[in-house]
């Protein structure tokens, strides 16, 4: 009888033991999901502002062309622009998309963190890809701007300048692919670096993913055992 008391006794102890561990996953988790969904509000409402800006940008660079469409070259620069704008409002629309895939639909956390993983690949390639081209609209924008503003051809008399720079753009372009891709398959190991990744990703993805990690951990190390 001392022996079947004692195994009761023991049985209420893990039983006891397993909800507390229970109460205190499910504690850590909800804390921990409170601060990821903050996270991707925030998120989500510059990606919104930014998508916005996007059609924005679209909008008046269809007015600058439509108007200068008799001058041929300020017709191409245009439509550069234009080109460049609606494949900035496909990368934010695409980005809104995936992060209300994370934020609106719960899932366990390892498909959260295979989201974000995707959403944060997709956002470096994008910013590269929409990056790259600033070595030659850094010139070219602003005088586009100038154009618009003033009413005079901005781009008249000062073409060798122009293609001058537009060559320097062409080589700084090289080399950013370049090395884009010599640092594609290593491991980040360079502070500076990782702090460059963040950035391109989105420092606030970086953290959201940095609390994922944490919940995924606690998870591995506080297992809920299922009582017998």
């Amino acid at each position: 009888m001392e022996l079947d008391e004692m195994k009761r006794a023991w049985a209420r102890m893990d039983l006891r033991q397993d909800g507390m561990e229970a109460l205190l996953l499910q504690d850590f988790r909800e804390r921990r999901m409170d601060k990821l969904r903050s996270t991707m509000r925030w998120s989500l409402g510059w990606q919104a502002v930014e998508s916005v800006c996007w059609v924005a940008f679209v909008v008046w660079v269809t007015s600058f062309w439509v108007d200068h469409r008799h001058v041929t070259h300020l017709l191409v620069i245009g439509l550069l622009l234009h080109a460049y704008g609606i494949a900035g409002i496909w990368s934010g629309v695409t980005q809104l998309l995936l992060l209300i895939r994370i934020y609106l639909y719960d899932a366990p956390v390892l498909v959260l963190q295979r989201r974000l993983a995707q959403l944060r690949r997709f956002r470096m390639i994008s910013t590269l890809a929409l990056g790259l081209p600033w070595w030659f609209l850094w010139l070219l924008l602003p005088l586009v701007v100038a154009t618009w503003w003033s009413g005079v051809d901005q781009f008249a008399g000062a073409s060798g300048w122009i293609w001058a720079n537009m060559a320097v753009g062409a080589v700084g372009t090289g080399f950013s692919l370049w090395l884009a891709r010599r640092l594609a398959g290593r491991p980040v190991r360079s502070p500076w670096l990782q702090r460059v990744i963040d950035d391109m990703s989105g420092r606030s993805l970086a953290r959201a993913s940095r609390q994922l990690d944490e919940i995924a951990r606690f998870e591995r190390e506080l297992p809920v055992r299922s009582p017998a």
